[in-house]
């Protein structure tokens, strides 16, 4: 900018401040960059760290991946560039670390923060507040304390920054979008203060191209040595961004260019491989509609495969139904046939039970008639008197016997014989006696009805006699006892005890007599056969046999005498139960003669739905079979599994010949089938049908895809004329495109030697040392030369492609220019312009010399071209105070330097560099302004690894002036030097 154009402006910008804390090796680090500077202190302390931070401010990033691209931090010791990594935690090393720039622009002075991100790798945050950096100094710095250094703000954190930044000014801000940074950072609204209150560059457009042509020339602030690949590269971006359109930027995509015109030829020589197949074609097409006609054939097979399973599930239910049917009627006969059982187990029980009955009936018989014969050998004597006669006979028998056996009990035997005997006399004495006073026995003296209970108690009461007449009071004594007794239908209670009325009976004295006499005799015998057999020992086996069997005899008397008593009413018992038996049975016989009629009639309902369940089973097993069959053909047609039916077939037209005439049709459509494939692979193999899914390839196609495939190829043979018309339309649009390019290349040429022309009109007049004139040339790629003077050579007009030899052409340009490199081939500026050389004049010389320049000086003229270059893309009348950063101080002419930064500030840069110690004094002096940021550490930093701190302002030299114009008095004290 001119001096006038400087003065007349009120837009200024510029940064003021740059504070840095717990970052690039300080603790905390506060220096003015709104005047001329020279930073001092020991080699490898960070002092370029310094001013290569501004980079992070002045470019919309946030985060330092690909920071190599980015912010082109360079390693200047190792001759590298630093990585992301490392840049990284170089800035941000800790959560403590901040980075602050002080600016002013029409709108004020706001403060840029950045902060470390731990939201995700490698990212920083920013956040824009509205005032001035002493506000914010005691957020990040402790300035008090004995020793003037200061120390850290305790328990800095960025959440309590935020806080504190929101309530200073509602217009605080937090971006972290680079879209968002882009309009916020480079924004030219000036005379809108919200839009322009954080703006630090504004450019002239706002457009993506002006954008990328800041950051360029950004980069290059910080490095004014630059080569004249990093210089061309510039120019190239500015070129493309002072274009009047966006659509005029140059960017020809030969790889796409190249690319059509093979894709034109490929469908051209798609089209005539298409028309050499049209006869095959046409029998493909008599194939398919022969095969349309025999498709019927797979939907008749779908609905016999639905009516195979409705058939199935309606044969299944009857099925179940019959089988419910047969298992019904089985059950029941089943019911029946253990009722039949049941009853043939009750009747075989019956007739046990008669046969039983009878068994006891003759039992009780016999034991009747044994015990009629045996008492009736006893006259009137009672069953007890028997049973007493029969046991002691027994007893004597038993005795004899013993006596037989053994001479010893033979000798007792005869003792007791002797007894008996006696006893016996005694008996008949007594008989006598008795039957002298039979007259006078009770049953002869009492009433019936008082003899007739006493007699049920025992016969032997009323046959006893008192041998007279019975008083009255042993009479009436009697006769009240008698009463005690209740008669009842068999015979007496007496109380809870029963007596079976008993008849009356008369003593038979002469029997009893007899029966005395008798065994007197027979004691008599046994005693002679005791006293014989002592001498005829040859007889005592014969005595003994005899002696058992009368034993035995008499036993068998006893137990007839027991079973008599009962034998009556057993055979009564008995001859009732086989009676009531009988009858049972009788019943019985009826009722297993009706479930016998009910077992013949469920067996024929039984044997029906068994044969009605064995037809459906029978037909199941054939619908089963008919399943498989289908099953079968689908397995060697797949495509029939997804073929629907219309409606399913009929079941009662579900059969074996249906399926049979149904199968005959399907091998003729596979057959067909198969043809049609054959032919439709053809062509996918020919190409002229693209098979990406690769289903034609499949073993059985769907029907859907033939039918698709077929109308497919049908469409292109029939729509062949409408592409051969289409193909010549886009090889002349392709031609025109051709035109364009050959017209783009022509303009950009001459578009670039104009831009040239306008860079050295703006030069004239510049002085750099003891250069009086200065030129710039820019060179361009020979090959892009003679690919414009190729262009130039064709006719681009008409519906045929370009000859192959144009295109081979292209092609080996395209190797030539790009090489074996990699990516795209796109002719951009930056890929054309090889190169930016200097051509200068001194003063007494009469022509531009072409030789280089030193370093120094290259890179004055270097920072002049971009003076010049950033003209052209910020906005017009803006006044900048910007820190320039010049590494090279110490090779410029001592004497150019009043010059040199004359030259700086009038274009709106602040010279800022960095040295140590061993800077002249000369040249600290002309800077004017230094500042010494290795010299004071504090006790109390943020992380024990950095400690220097450096604020308060800069030393300098003005004309006359007092120190206390640039440096803050309250640091003078600390200015000596420290050890390292």
């Amino acid at each position: 900018m001119s001096d006038s154009q400087a003065s007349a402006s009120t837009f200024n910008f510029g940064i003021r401040r740059l504070v840095l804390v717990d970052s690039a090796g300080f603790c905390y680090v506060e220096i003015p960059v709104d005047n001329h500077g020279l930073i001092l202190g020991p080699g490898n302390l960070g002092k370029s760290s310094l001013l290569n931070s501004l980079r992070l401010f002045l470019l919309p990033e946030n985060n330092f991946k690909n920071s190599r691209k980015k912010f082109a931090f360079r390693n200047a010791s190792a001759g590298s560039f630093y990585t992301n990594e490392e840049s990284y935690q170089h800035y941000f090393p800790s959560q403590f670390s901040f980075l602050i720039m002080e600016a002013e622009n029409p709108a004020g002075t706001h403060c840029q923060i950045l902060y470390r991100d731990n939201a995700s790798q490698l990212s920083y945050g920013r956040a824009f507040v509205p005032v001035s950096y002493d506000q914010l100094r005691p957020l990040f710095w402790n300035g008090d304390g004995e020793d003037g250094i200061g120390q850290a703000v305790p328990e800095l954190s960025f959440s309590r920054l935020s806080e504190a930044l929101k309530k200073l000014s509602k217009d605080t801000k937090l971006v972290n979008d680079p879209a968002k940074l882009k309009s916020m950072l480079y924004s030219s609204e000036l005379m809108n203060a919200d839009a322009v209150r954080y703006s630090v560059l504004p450019l002239g457009e706002s457009d993506e191209r002006r954008v990328q042509s800041l950051r360029t020339l950004i980069l290059l602030l910080f490095e004014m040595k630059a080569d004249d690949q990093a210089m061309a590269n510039a120019v190239a971006s500015i070129i493309e961004a002072d274009k009047k359109f966006a659509d005029d930027a140059f960017d020809f995509n030969i790889d796409d260019f190249l690319n059509r015109h093979d894709q034109l030829k490929q469908q051209q020589s798609q089209l005539n491989r298409i028309e050499k197949e049209r006869p095959r074609f046409e029998k493909l097409n008599r194939d398919y509609q022969a095969y349309q006609t025999l498709l019927r054939s797979q939907h008749d097979f779908a609905a016999f495969r639905d009516g195979v399973a409705s058939a199935l599930a309606d044969i299944g239910a009857k099925r179940r139904v019959a089988l419910d049917a047969f298992n019904e009627q089985n059950d029941t006969l089943r019911h029946v046939l253990q009722t039949l059982k049941k009853l043939e187990q009750e009747v075989s029980g019956l007739k046990g039970e008669i046969r039983s009955a009878d068994r006891r009936i003759k039992q009780a018989e016999q034991s009747q008639k044994d015990g009629e014969l045996l008492v009736a050998q006893y006259g009137e004597m009672t069953l007890q008197e028997i049973e007493d006669i029969q046991k002691e006979e027994l007893e004597g028998k038993r005795g004899h016997l013993a006596a037989l056996k053994s001479a010893a009990q033979a000798e007792i035997r005869l003792e007791q014989i002797q007894r008996k005997k006696l006893d016996l006399e005694r008996q008949l004495e007594s008989l006598r006696d008795r039957e002298s006073k039979q007259q006078w026995q009770l049953q002869n003296q009492l009433d019936e009805a008082t003899a007739a209970p006493l007699r049920a108690v025992d016969p032997r009461l009323m046959m006893a006699s008192p041998g007279q007449d019975l008083d009255a009071d042993s009479k009436s004594t009697i006769e009240a006892f008698a009463r005690l007794f209740i008669p009842n239908d068999q015979g007496f209670d007496w109380f809870d005890a029963e007596y079976q009325s008993q008849p009356a009976r008369h003593t038979n004295f002469a029997e009893q007599r007899h029966h005395i006499e008798s065994e007197r005799n027979s004691l008599e015998r046994e005693r002679s056969e005791l006293a014989d057999t002592a001498n005829q020992e040859h007889d005592r086996p014969r005595l003994i046999e005899r002696t058992e069997k009368e034993i035995r005899a008499i036993e068998k008397d006893l137990e007839t005498l027991q079973r008599y008593p009962a034998a009556a009413t057993t055979l009564k018992d008995a001859t009732e139960e086989k009676l009531a038996a009988e009858e049972q049975l009788a019943k019985l016989d009826e009722q297993a003669r009706l479930e016998q009629e009910k077992q013949d009639a469920v067996q024929q309902k039984a044997a029906k739905a068994k044969a009605e369940k064995d037809r459906i089973e029978e037909r199941e097993r054939e619908l089963a079979g008919l399943s498989r069959s289908v099953g079968t053909v689908e397995h060697r047609f797949p495509h029939l599994k997804v073929v629907d039916a219309e409606q399913p077939l009929a079941i009662e037209k579900v059969s074996a010949a249906a399926f049979d005439d149904l199968q005959t049709q399907l091998d003729d459509l596979e057959e067909r089938r198969r043809n049609i494939l054959d032919h439709l692979r053809q062509f996918v193999y020919l190409g002229i049908h693209e098979d990406s899914d690769g289903e034609l390839q499949k073993d059985s196609p769907a029907s859907s895809i033939i039918r698709e495939t077929f109308k497919s190829l049908a469409d292109l043979f029939a729509g062949m004329a409408e592409r051969w018309q289409v193909l010549e339309e886009q090889i002349a649009i392709h031609n025109e495109t051709v035109a364009s390019y050959r017209q783009a290349l022509k303009s950009n040429h001459e578009h670039i030697a104009r831009f040239e022309a306008q860079l050295n009109r703006e030069l004239d007049g510049v002085r750099i040392n003891d250069l009086v004139e200065i030129r710039v040339d820019i060179h361009t790629d020979p090959k892009f030369r003679n690919l414009v003077e190729e262009a130039n050579n064709i006719d681009p007009y008409g519906n045929q492609l370009q000859s192959d030899a144009f295109y081979d052409r292209l092609r080996v340009f395209v190797a030539d220019f790009f090489g074996e490199q990699g990516g795209s081939k796109r002719l951009t500026m930056d890929k054309v312009i090889t190169g930016i050389s200097y051509r200068t004049r001194k003063e007494n010389a009469a022509n531009l010399d072409k030789k280089g320049q030193s370093t120094s000086t290259t890179a004055l003229i270097n920072l002049e071209l971009v003076y010049r270059l950033l003209k052209r893309v910020l906005y017009p009348g803006v006044q900048l105070s910007f820190p320039m950063v010049l590494d090279e101080l110490a090779s410029v002419d001592i004497s150019q330097m009043p010059s040199l930064l004359e030259r700086l500030r009038r274009q709106g840069f602040n010279l800022f560099s960095a040295a140590t110690h061993s800077a002249s004094a000369e040249v600290i002096y002309l800077i004017g302004r230094h500042l010494e940021v290795g010299q004071m550490r504090t006790a109390r930093p943020y992380s024990p690894q950095r400690t220097l701190v450096f604020w308060g302002g800069a030393e300098g030299f003005t004309g006359g002036e007092p120190l206390s114009h640039w440096a803050d008095q309250t640091q003078n004290s600390l200015l000596e030097p420290v050890d390292e």
